[in-house]
């Protein structure tokens, strides 16, 4: 009996010695055994082999391990492995130069925990992370590689090839390839430093998120914003929420725009605002080339100049900083506060130029050039006016109208060819019309009108209405004498003459004076035509006459003449606008206007010079100072001769007591009496 228990019992412990190898032993020589078999076969057939190729064979492969294949970390160096399963199980720690890799990536530091169960570890103390296209480093790393999600905290570096991250607490998913973080951070690349409270980094495609205080630092400026969204590789930031931009030239203001720093070129939406040294820019989209100092606004454009108390408003415009020249259109208009009354300019187009004008004494002001063209239209308290085109000059304060010019003022309106307005002391002093020049005034209460028409015609102004209008050339004039007692009109009068000087007063007509032939006559008011009552050609156009400061708007039209409903500009319509050739052009015509204006100063130097020159050599010698060559004096005509000469009379017409025309109006030139002429005749 007891013989069959001990065989029995002999067959058990077989049985379990072939189990156990079968399951445990068999396995584990395939591991282990087999390679180092291997390996000691590779090292006597092929003794070149290196160590690097024999410890692989070891890691089961016998070449380079390849990348992104396993799922489970695995250790790779460690100077020592420590296990206690009762304190930690299924832990490993691992302490000196460690070396662990999850798929491509390869991660070292001093010493970590190794849990295997949950395939992840924590690691410490100069930690080292290595990929094809980053590298990250830290003192402390929780890793995750079922997440593939790992944790960097203390003085943390992400680098790629274009930037470097620095933060204390960094998160980065594998899976999306982004890094996070959440307590400050700044991202550095070539050009630009960046820093926000909260950011993301993705060095594959190198773009980079950033949140709550963001601050974009740049050699030449600083960019302030809530959120932004920057290319490491593009050097592009596109920026969210209030956004300042500040740097030795100006400052920028916007919600929202997108700004290529190396280039320095910006684009600004919903309503920027770019300040500059002359004033500042507004624009609902706004074009910013900072290097050049160009801006170009689509849409609602304010361009205000507050050294020169200007405001430029249309709905596409360009500006050039240096040159301080400025480009306006549709819906254009300018407004001048410079002056006690304030000047509003309006037309298709607007162009304002500066040059700068140094001498070696001093630097002087700007010479500016203001053009208007295209149904330009003008409004200030004492004068208004309407022309094809305009343009004002500073260097002689002069405002000139081209091409039907109309201009009013109080009760009076101006036309001619051309008419210029210049002013002195900031206000209106006198207007010019050359051409086929015309004058109106409406009588008070009446629907008669004044009028008087010459070749060329000058207006004094004065309390902000006309006092005074000098006509030249054949003067025709229609006026209508009052009968104050009763307060009416009671005549129709014609008068022609070579000139004439009108005065007015409290806004009537105070006298008139009429030189040279003059022919005229005065009708009763009743028995007056139309064709003596209003001159050919002469209308009263207050239709046209800008009224407030938003007359001088030009709308848009169609192609009747009506005008259409606003509706802002789409760039491509804007495409045959460029801002180089627009102030080439505009540089062209100011450089041509001062030419012009030192010419004709130099001209004027040059006849008071001569007529100076020829005034001292015809003075006497008791006048003047002699001079060595001076040869005896001779009177410059013979005084006997002058007072036997028979003056002819000046003119030949009747007895002035029979003419038609009032004393009080014209003033004919007087002939000689007969006493007179016996008298001058018997002292001859």
């Amino acid at each position: 009996m007891k013989e069959k228990r001990f065989s029995s019992r002999k067959r058990i412990k077989a049985w379990l010695k072939t189990l156990v190898y079968t399951l445990v032993l068999a396995p584990l020589f395939s591991l282990v055994a087999a390679p180092v078999v291997k390996g000691l076969l590779l090292l006597s057939s092929r003794p070149q082999i290196s160590s690097e190729q024999f410890f692989s064979t070891l890691r089961g492969s016998d070449s380079t391990p390849s990348k992104g294949k396993g799922k489970k970390i695995i250790l790779e160096h460690a100077d020592s492995l420590i296990f206690d399963k009762e304190l930690l199980p299924d832990v490993n720690r691992l302490i000196g130069h460690v070396a662990l890799r999850h798929e491509s990536w390869l991660m070292q530091c001093d010493s970590a925990y190794l849990n295997e169960a949950d395939n992840s570890f924590e690691a410490f103390d100069h930690i080292h992370i290595q990929d094809d296209t980053l590298s990250i480093l830290g003192q402390y790393l929780f890793y995750d590689g079922r997440a593939k999600f790992a944790q960097l905290r203390r003085t943390v570096e992400l680098s790629n090839k274009t930037a470097t991250l620095y933060t204390d607490s960094l998160d980065y998913d594998r899976k999306e390839g982004k890094g996070y973080y959440f307590d400050g951070g700044t991202l550095v690349d070539s050009l630009n430093t960046l820093s926000s409270l909260y950011g993301e980094y993705v060095p594959a495609t190198n773009e980079a998120f950033f949140e709550n205080n963001v601050v974009l630092e740049n050699p030449d400026y600083t960019l302030y914003t809530d959120r932004l969204r920057y290319n490491t590789e593009t050097k592009i930031a596109y920026f969210d929420g209030t956004t300042t931009i500040v740097s030795d030239s100006g400052k920028i203001e916007s919600t929202r725009g997108i700004y290529d720093t190396e280039r320095d070129v910006a684009i600004l939406l919903d309503k920027s605002i770019i300040h500059h040294k002359q004033g500042d820019m507004v624009g609902d989209s706004l074009l910013y080339d900072r290097r050049n100092g160009i801006a170009e606004a689509f849409g609602n454009m304010v361009l205000n100049d507050t050294i020169n108390k200007m405001v430029l408003r249309s709905d596409y415009g360009y500006f050039v900083e240096d040159k301080e020249y400025a480009f306006a259109t549709v819906y254009a208009y300018l407004e001048d506060y410079s002056r006690k009354d304030t000047l509003y300019i309006g037309a298709d187009t607007l162009e304002m130029i500066s040059q700068k004008e140094s001498s070696s004494a001093q630097e002087k002001d700007p010479i500016r050039l203001l053009l208007a063209y295209h149904r330009a239209k003008i409004y200030r308290k004492d004068m208004q006016g309407v022309a094809d085109s305009l343009s004002y000059f500073t260097h002689d304060s002069i405002l000139s109208l081209y091409q039907k010019p109309i201009v009013w003022s109080d009760s009076v309106q101006l036309e001619g060819d051309t008419l210029r307005a210049y002013f002195a002391d900031d206000t209106l002093h006198h207007a010019t019309s050359w051409y086929n020049a015309k004058a109106m005034r409406q009588l008070k209460d009446s629907t008669l009108h004044d009028q008087v028409k010459c070749d060329s015609m000058l207006a004094f102004f004065a309390d902000q209405t006309v006092s005074e209008l000098r006509a030249f050339r054949e003067v025709q004039m229609v006026y209508f004498p009052l009968q104050e007692s009763i307060n009416r009109y009671f005549g129709v009068g014609n008068l022609k003459s070579p000139k004439s000087y009108i005065y007015f007063h409290a806004d009537t007509l105070e006298r008139a004076i009429s030189f040279g032939p003059v022919e005229g006559a005065l009708h009763p008011i009743e028995k007056a035509t139309n064709a003596e009552k209003v001159l050919p050609g002469f209308v009263w156009e207050p239709q046209v006459r800008p009224h407030a400061p938003s007359d001088v708007v030009c709308p848009l039209l169609d192609s009747l003449g009506n005008p259409l409903p606003f509706r802002p500009v789409p760039i491509v319509d804007l495409s045959r606008f460029d801002g180089s050739f627009a102030a080439l052009a505009a540089y062209e015509t100011i450089t041509r206007e001062i030419r012009l204006s030192q010419e004709r100063a130099k001209h004027l130097a040059e006849q008071k010079k001569e007529e100076r020159r020829k005034q001292e050599s015809t003075l006497p010698q008791y006048i003047r100072r002699p001079k060595a060559g001076d040869k005896p004096y001779q009177p410059p005509f013979n005084l006997e001769k002058f007072f036997h000469t028979e003056w002819p009379y000046l003119q030949k017409q009747t007895n002035p007591e029979n003419s038609t025309i009032p004393p009080s109006i014209t003033i004919p030139e007087r002939l000689p009496s007969n006493e007179e002429q016996r008298r001058y005749e018997t002292n001859s």
